[in-house]
């Protein structure tokens, strides 16, 4: 049977800095949980990220720092690169936006929509610094809101309440290079004529109503329904690509223009075949995966410029994510407030990156804001992972090793089964599809939630039938019959819980069940139905999974991750 495509995507990332754990849940774990879901199931999955390198901010740091702009993204994307890796999200490819193939992709993806008539030239008024004597891009520009009235908004974005503006709405501006006013001149610039594709643009979010989150529906139909202006997609910098006409030789694409086709390229990097097959292959399915801020941008106007330019899939469904806080706060590197991520970069033996992991995916913020608890994160390690996961293979595991010797010799006689046995049976045939269904659903939350909900099933079965008092009363087949069918759903498990905790359950897997292959392989979740363990198997050891976090360990775990990256250290 022909395999599914399925192109996985996590929001290119700014490298002005490195991420925090906001960053991971609004993006990066998401979008890996479900890739390896994806792979799991059998379906013929892409994961691709990568940095956004041409991203203003970089330039702003850069510039702070003194050193030249490219130096600084490159080091940063490689510490990027490393974070991720530690996080084991499961990147087929993890690339950047300053590469020859993107600058191709990006040209050629521009003049095509010039040849289509979707570019035009006009004036602009841009904030101009008249003490550096040089126009000013968003991120050098800081104000007022003219929505909430924050003072320190960017140039054209209000990180305060998300509002997207022009560059001349923004009140009070000041240069942020020497902090003097900033007037508004003239320049002129190219727009990409995005009013030409809003009736194309609404009728495709249309289609969407019933896959997209009401939330993401939502915003798409707000700005469509405010009616879509024509946006400025050229810059006075000399940090990204140069606009291939003539005239605009000391301009360059706005990142927004040139971020989002980084998908295309990043791709187009592993293969050409790859590229053809989920770019333009019409039965392959495109899923964004985007924090709330890029929401508008994966709806209206990337999505305008794919329908524009007419040679490229749009995502099937876009994951748009809400904001992680912390502890009721927002996240604050100046005022050490939140979980960062430079502890990771070495190998500390206080974080179990599957126990983070795991924890992570308890406040996904999928349809609201979440918060990270220091609190939450312990009980979630000892109540879920250590108290149902981890209890049910310890338990069973241990009774094997005690009663048996390792060793189960034992072969099922499906008339011989009372109904505590059925009902664990039948959970080993049902609770898999509907574990699967949630993560379909991109519902991470729920899918974790009946993970353990299964594990419990397993850990109420061992207590309803006992094997201990089984064997005192010398009913030695009664009770290999109770641990066969609870290591059958450690098995199972394994398989189900290995988008989300992939370490732990390879070790579970092939350490302890004893089992041969590998739990997170792809087309793996057949398997999590069925009975895995033959008559004379084997396990191998038994040991916690999981390690209890108490209130000393859990202050250990808070200083390590409580210290913000100090970029100007690192330069």
């Amino acid at each position: 049977m022909k395999k599914e495509k399925r192109l996985i995507t996590a929001a290119l990332t700014y490298v002005n800095n490195i991420p925090h754990v906001g960053h991971i849940v609004g993006c990066h774990l998401p979008a890996d949980i479900f890739a390896r879901f994806c792979r799991s199931y059998g379906y013929d999955t892409t994961f691709v990220g990568g940095s956004d390198m041409h991203g203003t901010p970089s330039l702003v740091t850069a510039q702070e720092l003194n050193i030249p702009v490219e130096e600084l993204t490159g080091k940063l994307h490689e510490v990027h690169n490393q974070i991720y890796k530690k996080l084991n999200i499961s990147y087929d490819i993890y690339s950047n936006t300053h590469t020859k193939t993107h600058e191709k992709i990006t040209t050629d993806f521009f003049l095509e929509l010039n040849k289509k008539g979707f570019i035009s030239e006009g004036e602009t008024e841009m904030f101009y610094c008249e003490h550096d004597n040089m126009f000013l891009p968003d991120r050098f520009v800081t104000g007022t809101c003219p929505k909430c009235g924050y003072e320190n908004a960017n140039g054209d974005q209000c990180e305060k309440c998300d509002s997207l503006f022009s560059l001349n709405e923004l009140k009070d501006a000041k240069c942020k290079v020497c902090g003097k006013p900033a007037v508004l001149k003239k320049s002129k610039h190219i727009f990409l004529n995005l009013s030409k594709g809003t009736e194309e643009l609404d009728k495709w979010i249309e289609t969407k109503k019933d896959i997209w989150r009401p939330h993401v529906y939502a915003e798409a139909k707000k700005w469509v329904n405010e009616g879509l202006k024509d946006r400025c997609i050229s810059r006075d910098i000399t940090w990204g690509f140069p606009i291939p006409l003539e005239g605009y030789e000391n301009k360059v694409f706005y990142v927004w223009f040139d971020a989002p086709i980084g998908y295309i390229s990043i791709t187009k990097e592993l293969s050409d075949e790859k590229y053809k097959n989920l770019w333009q292959d019409r039965d392959a399915k495109i899923y964004n995966f985007v924090g709330k801020d890029n929401i508008q941008f994966h709806t209206v106007f990337f999505p305008t410029m794919l329908l524009e330019n007419g040679n490229y899939n749009l995502a099937h469904n876009v994951v748009g994510l809400n904001f992680l806080n912390y502890e009721g706060q927002k996240f604050s590197k100046s005022k050490k407030i939140g979980v960062f991520c430079n502890a990771l970069i070495d190998d500390n033996p206080e974080i179990d990156v599957d126990a983070l992991r795991a924890y992570l995916t308890t406040i996904i913020p999928e349809n609201r804001d979440t918060d990270y608890k220091w609190e939450d994160f312990k009980n979630n390690c000892n109540s879920e992972l250590v108290g149902k996961y981890g209890n049910l293979f310890n338990r069973s595991l241990n009774m094997i090793k005690s009663y048996f010797n390792c060793k189960l010799d034992y072969t099922l006689d499906e008339n011989n089964l009372n109904e505590f046995d059925q009902e664990l049976l039948t959970a080993i045939k049902e609770m898999p599809t509907k574990i699967a269904e949630s993560f379909e659903k991109a519902e991470l939350r729920e899918a974790y939630k009946l993970i353990m909900n299964y594990a419990s099933i397993g850990n109420g079965y061992l207590e309803k039938s006992a094997p201990w008092k089984l064997m005192k009363e010398e009913k030695v087949e009664e009770a290999k019959k109770v641990l066969y069918l609870c290591l059958n759903l450690c098995a199972s498990l394994c398989i189900v819980a290995s988008p989300i905790i992939p370490t732990k359950v390879k070790e579970l897997w092939s350490n302890q069940v004893g089992l041969e292959g590998d739990p997170t392989a792809v087309d793996m979740w057949q398997y999590a139905s069925q009975l895995l363990i033959k008559n004379g198997h084997e396990i191998k050891g038994v040991q916690p999974i999981f390690e209890r976090i108490d209130n000393e360990k859990l202050e250990k775990i808070k200083a390590i991750m409580s210290e913000p990256y100090e970029i100007k250290e690192h330069f």
